[in-house]
């Protein structure tokens, strides 16, 4: 019942619509909705396993016991094998695609200021502090990104930065700041680990999908915290064309979306919202 129920929530997504009013509650739903979707498998791989009596944990223990002592039979353990495989194996795989495809860039960040001398940020961070761990690369292919999980780094393209116009260089500052502050790189890994096992459903890779984009709108509000709103949404409209950032967290990318819900938000909930607080209300009335 609570994988059934949860991938139901991923299929009703918040983020279908274009409002986007909550970026925080969409993350947390989604997250908590794919990470339920692994602890129902989980449990039902265990009750098959050891007996549909008791509770999980106490399922999980006799399981393990099984496993220590050997007393496992073929089919169990390869059911439980491919439970291992399909969800932590591929989502930790698909992580490790991830930071071995960055690592190049990664290396250029970190060399950046001994081999582009002339590459120094001359303007100050939202803050009024310099900007943090913040380097300008030539050809970078994307105008900024931001890449790392515990010590996030950004990097900014030096053409752009040298077409841009002041307030553009500001938005988008502010926008890689907030990717820095708020540790999105760790949440976009988490994202990648849930998902990636569940990625041949395709209301799955929509929600994978949904989360980068609200992730993007968080970072867009922290620069609307520094400027006008409107004036962030037409600075995202001429940025976010650009090519997204293929590792990492960028200011490009859903330029249509974003704007709009900047610009011209929704001014009521959709009916696919409401559908998602009737799920969830089931699941709490069946608790």
């Amino acid at each position: 019942m609570l994988t059934l129920m949860s991938l139901g929530i991923l299929a009703w997504r918040p983020c279908r619509g274009r409002e986007a009013r909550a970026p925080h509650a969409a993350v947390a739903m989604l997250l908590l909705a794919t990470a339920a979707v692994w602890v129902g498998s989980f449990g039902l791989v265990v009750h098959i396993i050891g007996g549909a009596g008791g509770t999980l944990v106490a399922a999980c223990g006799s399981v393990l016991r099984s496993l220590l002592t050997g007393a496992l039979g073929w089919w169990q353990s390869a059911l439980l094998l491919g439970w291992v495989l399909l969800l932590p194996g591929r989502g930790l795989w698909r992580i490790g695609t991830d930071v071995a495809g960055s690592r190049p860039l990664l290396r250029r960040i970190h060399t950046a200021p001994a081999i582009l001398a002339d590459t120094a940020l001359p303007a100050l961070g939202p803050t009024g502090r310099p900007a943090r761990r913040t380097v300008i690369l030539r050809g970078l292919g994307t105008p900024a990104v931001t890449l790392g999980l515990m010590r996030p780094m950004v990097a900014i393209d030096a053409r752009f930065w040298a077409d841009a116009d002041p307030t553009e260089r500001s938005v988008v500052l502010a926008h890689e700041q907030a990717h820095q502050r708020g540790r999105h790189g760790v949440v976009d890994a988490a994202a990648q680990l849930l998902t990636a096992g569940l990625a041949p459903l395709p209301f799955v890779r929509h929600a994978r999908d949904c989360i980068r984009r609200h992730l993007e709108a968080l970072a867009d509000d922290a620069a609307v915290r520094c400027h006008d709103t409107r004036l962030v949404g037409l600075t995202v409209g001429r940025v976010a064309v650009a090519t997204a950032p293929r590792h990492g967290l960028g200011t490009s990318g859903d330029a249509v979306w974003r704007v709009r819900r900047l610009v011209a938000p929704s001014p009521a909930a959709s009916w696919r919202d409401r559908g998602v607080l009737g799920v969830c209300t089931a699941m709490r009335r069946l608790q």
